[in-house]
Protein backbone atom coordinates (compact mmCIF):
# COMPACT_ATOMS: atom_id res chain seq x y z
CA UNK A 1 0.00 0.00 0.00
CA UNK A 2 1.39 3.17 -1.02
CA UNK A 3 -0.26 6.67 0.26
CA UNK A 4 0.42 10.02 -1.22
CA UNK A 5 -0.30 13.15 1.21
CA UNK A 6 -1.05 16.37 0.59
CA UNK A 7 1.01 18.67 2.55
CA UNK A 8 -1.27 19.45 5.71
CA UNK A 9 -0.30 23.38 5.89
CA UNK A 10 -1.43 23.92 2.11
CA UNK A 11 -4.21 21.76 2.28
CA UNK A 12 -5.36 23.65 5.04
CA UNK A 13 -5.12 26.57 3.08
CA UNK A 14 -6.07 25.75 -0.23
CA UNK A 15 -8.94 23.37 0.44
CA UNK A 16 -10.35 23.70 3.76
CA UNK A 17 -10.15 27.47 4.38
CA UNK A 18 -11.04 28.34 0.81
CA UNK A 19 -13.97 25.79 1.75
CA UNK A 20 -14.92 27.18 4.69
CA UNK A 21 -14.87 31.03 3.37
CA UNK A 22 -17.26 29.53 0.51
CA UNK A 23 -19.31 28.26 3.16
CA UNK A 24 -19.60 31.96 5.41
CA UNK A 25 -20.17 32.99 2.10
CA UNK A 26 -23.41 30.49 1.19
CA UNK A 27 -25.01 31.60 4.91
CA UNK A 28 -24.03 35.44 4.18
CA UNK A 29 -25.55 35.10 0.91
CA UNK A 30 -28.93 33.42 1.99
CA UNK A 31 -29.28 35.42 4.87
CA UNK A 32 -29.45 38.42 2.14
CA UNK A 33 -32.05 36.68 -0.31
CA UNK A 34 -34.28 36.13 2.25
CA UNK A 35 -33.92 39.57 3.57
CA UNK A 36 -32.62 39.52 7.17
CA UNK A 37 -29.66 41.30 6.39
CA UNK A 38 -28.83 43.97 3.70
CA UNK A 39 -25.24 43.45 3.11
CA UNK A 40 -25.46 42.28 -0.57
CA UNK A 41 -28.67 42.75 -3.02
CA UNK A 42 -30.60 39.62 -3.67
CA UNK A 43 -30.04 39.08 -7.10
CA UNK A 44 -26.00 38.93 -6.26
CA UNK A 45 -26.86 36.74 -3.46
CA UNK A 46 -28.28 34.35 -5.79
CA UNK A 47 -25.32 34.60 -7.95
CA UNK A 48 -22.70 34.04 -4.99
CA UNK A 49 -24.70 31.72 -3.48
CA UNK A 50 -24.27 29.37 -6.77
CA UNK A 51 -20.33 29.89 -7.20
CA UNK A 52 -19.88 29.78 -3.64
CA UNK A 53 -22.72 26.55 -2.69
CA UNK A 54 -20.75 24.81 -5.65
CA UNK A 55 -17.54 24.92 -4.35
CA UNK A 56 -18.75 24.21 -0.45
CA UNK A 57 -20.21 21.05 -2.26
CA UNK A 58 -16.93 20.01 -4.12
CA UNK A 59 -15.29 20.91 -0.78
CA UNK A 60 -16.75 19.01 1.93
CA UNK A 61 -19.43 16.51 0.26
CA UNK A 62 -17.35 15.44 -3.33
CA UNK A 63 -14.35 15.48 -1.85
CA UNK A 64 -13.10 17.24 -5.12
CA UNK A 65 -10.21 17.68 -3.60
CA UNK A 66 -8.63 14.72 -2.03
CA UNK A 67 -5.88 15.14 0.87
CA UNK A 68 -4.52 11.22 0.40
CA UNK A 69 -4.74 8.86 -2.46
CA UNK A 70 -4.26 5.45 -1.23
CA UNK A 71 -2.52 2.87 -3.99
CA UNK A 72 -2.93 -0.53 -3.00
CA UNK A 73 -3.13 -4.02 -4.53
CA UNK A 74 -6.79 -4.17 -5.49
CA UNK A 75 -8.00 -0.52 -5.54
CA UNK A 76 -7.63 3.05 -4.88
CA UNK A 77 -9.03 5.50 -2.50
CA UNK A 78 -9.26 9.31 -2.70
CA UNK A 79 -9.91 10.86 1.04
CA UNK A 80 -10.40 13.75 2.68
CA UNK A 81 -12.24 15.22 6.03
CA UNK A 82 -12.71 11.40 7.21
CA UNK A 83 -14.32 10.16 3.96
CA UNK A 84 -13.17 7.74 1.85
CA UNK A 85 -14.12 6.82 -2.00
CA UNK A 86 -12.78 3.38 -2.64
CA UNK A 87 -12.58 1.55 -6.33
CA UNK A 88 -11.36 -1.87 -6.51
CA UNK A 89 -9.69 -1.72 -9.78
CA UNK A 90 -12.11 -4.45 -11.16
CA UNK A 91 -15.09 -2.29 -10.68
CA UNK A 92 -13.17 0.86 -12.78
CA UNK A 93 -14.96 1.15 -16.24
CA UNK A 94 -12.92 4.52 -17.21
CA UNK A 95 -10.47 6.57 -15.54
CA UNK A 96 -9.80 9.63 -17.86
CA UNK A 97 -6.51 11.84 -16.57
CA UNK A 98 -6.66 15.63 -17.52
CA UNK A 99 -3.31 17.35 -17.01
CA UNK A 100 -2.76 20.41 -16.02
CA UNK A 101 0.75 22.54 -15.66
CA UNK A 102 2.20 19.57 -16.96
CA UNK A 103 2.48 17.16 -13.59
CA UNK A 104 1.89 19.98 -11.03
CA UNK A 105 -2.05 19.10 -11.31
CA UNK A 106 -4.28 16.59 -12.70
CA UNK A 107 -8.16 16.12 -12.94
CA UNK A 108 -9.30 12.99 -12.71
CA UNK A 109 -12.50 11.22 -13.07
CA UNK A 110 -13.17 7.64 -12.48
CA UNK A 111 -16.15 5.82 -13.91
CA UNK A 112 -17.55 9.25 -15.52
CA UNK A 113 -17.81 11.23 -11.83
CA UNK A 114 -21.19 12.50 -10.59
CA UNK A 115 -22.41 14.63 -8.19
CA UNK A 116 -21.17 12.49 -5.35
CA UNK A 117 -17.94 11.03 -6.33
CA UNK A 118 -15.75 10.19 -8.81
CA UNK A 119 -14.25 13.91 -9.91
CA UNK A 120 -10.87 14.79 -7.85
CA UNK A 121 -8.36 17.12 -8.55
CA UNK A 122 -4.63 16.09 -7.39
CA UNK A 123 -2.44 18.77 -6.33
CA UNK A 124 0.65 16.79 -7.22
CA UNK A 125 3.04 19.41 -6.73
CA UNK A 126 2.06 19.58 -2.78
CA UNK A 127 1.97 15.59 -2.45
CA UNK A 128 4.42 13.60 -1.57
CA UNK A 129 5.93 11.49 -4.23
CA UNK A 130 3.85 13.11 -6.31
CA UNK A 131 6.07 12.92 -9.57
CA UNK A 132 5.38 9.27 -8.92
CA UNK A 133 1.95 9.38 -8.36
CA UNK A 134 1.39 11.09 -11.65
CA UNK A 135 3.57 8.35 -13.16
CA UNK A 136 1.22 5.82 -11.54
CA UNK A 137 -1.85 7.35 -12.70
CA UNK A 138 -0.68 7.69 -16.13
CA UNK A 139 0.04 3.70 -16.23
CA UNK A 140 -3.20 2.83 -15.06
CA UNK A 141 -5.04 5.49 -17.45
CA UNK A 142 -2.73 3.60 -20.57
CA UNK A 143 -3.49 0.14 -19.25
CA UNK A 144 -7.39 0.52 -18.58
CA UNK A 145 -7.88 2.04 -21.95
CA UNK A 146 -4.94 1.07 -24.35
CA UNK A 147 -6.62 1.95 -27.69
CA UNK A 148 -7.41 5.69 -26.60
CA UNK A 149 -5.85 8.69 -28.46
CA UNK A 150 -4.01 9.26 -25.71
CA UNK A 151 -2.56 6.09 -25.28
CA UNK A 152 -1.83 5.77 -29.06
CA UNK A 153 0.02 9.08 -28.69
CA UNK A 154 2.02 7.57 -25.93
CA UNK A 155 3.07 4.47 -27.69
CA UNK A 156 4.04 6.29 -31.13
CA UNK A 157 6.11 8.97 -28.85
CA UNK A 158 7.79 5.98 -27.05
CA UNK A 159 8.73 4.39 -30.39
CA UNK A 160 9.71 7.66 -31.42
CA UNK A 161 12.09 8.01 -28.13
CA UNK A 162 13.06 4.23 -28.59
CA UNK A 163 14.32 4.85 -32.39
CA UNK A 164 15.63 8.28 -32.42
CA UNK A 165 16.50 8.75 -28.72
CA UNK A 166 20.00 8.32 -26.75
CA UNK A 167 20.06 4.91 -24.34
CA UNK A 168 17.77 6.83 -21.52
CA UNK A 169 15.08 7.36 -23.75
CA UNK A 170 15.29 11.11 -24.24
CA UNK A 171 15.84 13.09 -27.33
CA UNK A 172 18.91 14.55 -28.12
CA UNK A 173 18.68 18.00 -28.60
CA UNK A 174 19.12 19.47 -32.30
CA UNK A 175 21.77 21.28 -33.25
CA UNK A 176 21.10 24.57 -34.10
CA UNK A 177 22.05 25.99 -37.95
CA UNK A 178 24.26 28.80 -38.78
CA UNK A 179 22.32 31.38 -40.49
CA UNK A 180 23.86 34.38 -42.68
CA UNK A 181 23.33 37.76 -41.60
CA UNK A 182 23.04 40.03 -44.37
Amino acid sequence: MKRYRYDQAKFNVSVTATGAFCLALCVISILSIIGVISLIPAALGVLILIVAGYQTWNTFVAIANPQDVIVDDDSISFCAFGRTDRYAFEDIKSFNVREVGGDAKVYVRVNGGGLLRGRYWLQLLYMNDGKELFQWIEDFEYKLDPNSLKARARRSSEEYRTVHGDSNGKVPARKKKKTKRG
